[in-house]
């Protein structure tokens, strides 16, 4: 029996890798995708309802800075503070409050009438997306198999950027048929029912269950459920350290410097990646594209992004991290940079939208499977908790961004062009990965 030993216990984490992926780490994934579907969803509804509520509200475009960056703020805080809870009383439990909590705020969402309401349903709901994302990546890394963690972590993070994708070319039928409102009404009803399907079928982690909740009959079954036949009553976990659930355990000598230099990279991209969702629709509605057009352009980053990503995912189970991320950012500097000397009324721009994505959309996806390969179980969701936190602080100063008063001056080609500059530190921190990881 693999992963046996003498006195008939069977390390967890030996199990898995040795077995093909079963039916319940399938619904693991395909779960866990539902709620990252909703989260790209979540991150484009507002983008998309942005150039509506401009004329509806009679408010400029910069009003709206502060409205996209709450949401990010709350996802920050979420992360940070509550996602660890995960580690502490199970994933289950607090995917299910988290997806809940989405609901709350997106219903909210649809019924607000200024720029105040809005900015706090906004925070809540990213409360529950900062809340949920960090344990859908620990839940998913603790059932997949060594050898395709990171691809299969990158598949189901692709469900952000289909969720993103679908937002945007449903925005326009939905809007015109039932109004911006009815957008956040679907975002509500969505989590509704997904909180019932992770009720019904969602199995808590086998590793919380070994490290912290010893003898529970659960981990017996669902050690069943994996490996068929298998017959013991003793399951361990030799991978899940003893560290404590802290800040402070993150940064330890032991795991400093891979924690400074992740969060490091996690800013950088998410900078560029939300200033890119956030400003993209009514930047290319002022080049002179259509409303329309605007709003799908806007989205095309993320089947880049979906592209790139299982292309670096593929590489990282294969110890070429560096490698996939710094050739990806490269593309998005090259992409970037060719924005200022193509024009946008003809086909080019399309296809630029599409490699920036490489290098922003992607290579965050590898990030997220990197961090969940950073720290031990027994911290995991601490880890990646704090990753995206810290990562967050970068992704609200994107939008904000967008919104000042030198920016607003400039033509699109050249705001765009200014995002070189932020791509390229992020493939210069890649580049010291080596140093901190197995690379």
């Amino acid at each position: 029996m693999s992963g046996a030993t003498a006195s008939n216990s069977v390390d967890i984490g030996k199990l898995i890798d040795a077995q093909p992926l079963g039916a319940l780490q399938i619904r693991v994934i395909l779960l866990c995708a539902l709620i990252v579907i909703l989260d790209g969803y979540d991150i484009q509804t507002l983008a998309l309802t942005v150039p509506t509520l401009m004329k509806e509200w009679g408010l400029p475009r910069g009003e709206f800075g502060w409205a996209l960056s709450f949401s990010l703020i709350g996802y920050g805080l979420g992360a940070a503070f509550l996602a660890g809870l995960g580690d502490r009383f199970g994933r289950k439990p607090v995917l299910i409050f988290a997806v809940l909590l989405m609901a709350v705020g997106s219903i909210g969402n649809a019924y607000v009438t200024n720029m105040q309401e809005l900015i706090v349903w906004r925070f809540l709901t990213g409360v529950g997306f900062g809340t949920s994302i960090p344990n859908c990546t620990a839940l998913t890394s603790e059932y997949m198999p060594a050898k395709s963690r990171a691809l299969l972590i990158t598949l189901m993070y692709t469900g952000v950027a289909f969720g993103a994708l679908v937002s945007g070319f449903v925005a326009d039928p939905i809007i015109n048929a039932y109004g911006w409102r009815a957008i956040f009404v679907i975002g509500g009803a969505l989590p509704l029912a997904i909180s019932i399907l992770l009720y019904a079928g969602l199995p808590e982690s086998i590793r919380f269950l070994v490290a912290r909740c010893p003898g529970d009959a659960r981990t017996t079954r669902i050690a069943a459920a994996i490996a068929p036949g298998i017959a013991t009553h003793d399951i361990v976990d030799h991978s899940a350290g003893t560290e404590k659930q802290s800040l402070a355990s993150l940064l330890a000598p032991l795991y400093r410097p891979r924690t400074l230099l992740l969060w490091s990279v996690f800013a950088l991209n998410l900078f560029v990646l939300y200033f890119l969702i956030s400003w993209l629709p009514s930047l290319l509605t002022s080049a002179g594209w259509t409303p329309m057009d605007g709003r799908r352009g806007g989205v095309l980053i993320q089947a880049g992004g979906i592209v790139s990503g299982l292309l670096m995912a593929w590489g990282v189970d294969r110890g070429r991290t560096v490698l996939s991320m710094v050739t990806a950012y490269a593309c998005t500097a090259v992409g970037l940079g060719l924005f200022l000397v193509l024009s946008s009324t003809g086909p080019g721009w399309w296809m630029l939208l599409f490699v920036i994505g490489w290098g922003s959309s992607g290579t965050q996806f590898a990030l997220n499977a990197l961090a969940a390969a950073f720290y031990p179980p027994v911290i995991r969701s601490t880890g990646i908790g704090w990753a995206v936190g810290i990562g967050r602080v970068g992704a609200i100063l994107g939008p904000l961004a967008g919104s000042l008063p030198f920016i607003k001056t400039l033509p699109t080609n050249d705001i765009l062009g200014l995002m070189v500059v932020p791509v390229i530190l992020c493939a210069v921190c890649t580049s010291f990965l080596p140093r901190v990881w197995r690379g």
